[in-house]
């Protein structure tokens, strides 16, 4: 179990790697990091040799002037290069599986599975005012409080202030500018071409009261998918992963752990 740091491009960005076995790199959702996964380390390191990182901006990496989908992207190859890992398992939660569907398009050979949760390969105009509140809200806002409060409310369904205080303590430490920049990117991305050319092992995760990412939006993923996998993480919202671990961690290792 450690941390440590590399290089991307210039920049100084953070990972943490813990386990042994087949590699699975986890990659965070918008206003995220390498703490965001504290609920997953323990089940998955029994199976694998897990590896999380900071994505530029966010976490304790370094944050840049700009950025675009194609960016994080390099960030996860870079990483894999400097561990020398040639293929990986890439779980991808919410922003984390866009990462996912661009770094498949990009670097295809170098994906063994793929695990997309909570997560959009479009934004559906049902989801463009939410999208849009969020935007106007970043833009009002002196700081990431507001946002942080929002997020925090609409992501955690269960009656758990320990989790929503987790989520806003993780939330309130990004670069406000650098997160709206990240945010606005996202309203553009278009996979829907790309899913139906994917020819790895697929799982698609959704959680039953995720209104974010909601079901049927995994749903659509999975069935533009070629026999990709569906679960949903019952009485949880759009951080499954914190809300309902167990379930969430079963079914990854379920998944990787299948032929």
């Amino acid at each position: 179990m450690r941390f440590g740091f590399f290089d991307s491009d210039g920049l100084k960005l953070r990972y943490f790697e813990t386990g042994e076995g087949e590699a699975l790199i986890l990659i965070h959702g918008l206003g995220d990091c390498i703490e965001g996964w504290t609920f997953q380390y323990d089940d998955l390191s029994k199976h694998f040799r897990v590896i999380a990182l900071d994505l530029r901006g966010f976490g304790m990496s370094d944050v840049p002037d700009s950025v675009n989908v194609e960016d994080f992207v390099e960030d996860v190859k870079n990483l894999m290069d400097h561990l020398g890992i040639e293929r990986a398992n890439l779980l991808g939660l919410s922003m984390g599986g866009i990462v996912c569907m661009e770094f498949y398009r990009k670097y295809p050979d170098r994906v063994k599975k793929l695990i997309l949760a909570n997560t959009l390969h479009k934004l559906p105009e049902a989801g463009r005012a939410m999208f849009e509140q969020r935007i106007k809200l970043l833009e009002a806002s002196p700081d990431m409080s507001q946002i942080a409060d929002f997020i925090a409310d609409m992501s955690i369904h269960q009656e758990r202030e320990d989790l929503k205080d987790m989520v806003r303590t993780i939330l309130r430490k990004n670069d406000k500018k650098f997160y709206t920049m990240a945010t606005a990117e996202l309203g553009k991305v278009n996979y829907e071409e790309l899913l139906p050319k994917i020819e790895v092992p697929t799982l698609v995760i959704v959680a039953e009261f995720d209104v974010t990412t909601p079901p049927a939006l995994g749903r659509e993923i999975a069935n533009l998918i070629p026999d990709a996998e569906l679960r949903e993480v019952k009485n949880s919202a759009h951080l499954a992963k914190l809300e309902n671990p167990e379930e969430f961690n079963r079914y990854v290792i379920e998944f990787l752990m299948g032929s």
